[in-house]
């Protein structure tokens, strides 16, 4: 029988996407993995990832506009800086 969803560890993971697990864990500490949306971390477990989000995230990543089309610049969370936001005098 065969699992509607599948749970990965971080050795796991990182053998799927061929790197190395610190750079799993980098991208846990820099929030780019977020817990409780991307893993989650069951008493005496640890983390464990939802596949079918990782692979959301990556595709998501290979749709992101190329920087020339876009004013935006891509940050280390995951998000567009200037992206929809005004910058007022007080904030420069």
């Amino acid at each position: 029988m065969q699992a509607t969803e599948e749970y990965l560890t971080i050795e796991e993971l990182s053998s799927r996407l061929k790197i190395k697990p610190k750079t799993i864990k980098n991208k846990m500490a820099s929030g780019i993995f977020r817990k409780g949306v991307d893993y989650f971390s069951p008493a005496g477990l640890g983390p464990r990832f939802k596949w079918s989000v990782v692979v959301a995230w990556i595709e998501q990543r290979e749709n992101i506009r190329p920087q020339a089309e876009s004013d935006s610049i891509p940050m280390a969370r995951g998000y567009l800086l200037g992206q929809g936001s005004v910058v007022t005098d007080n904030q420069k």
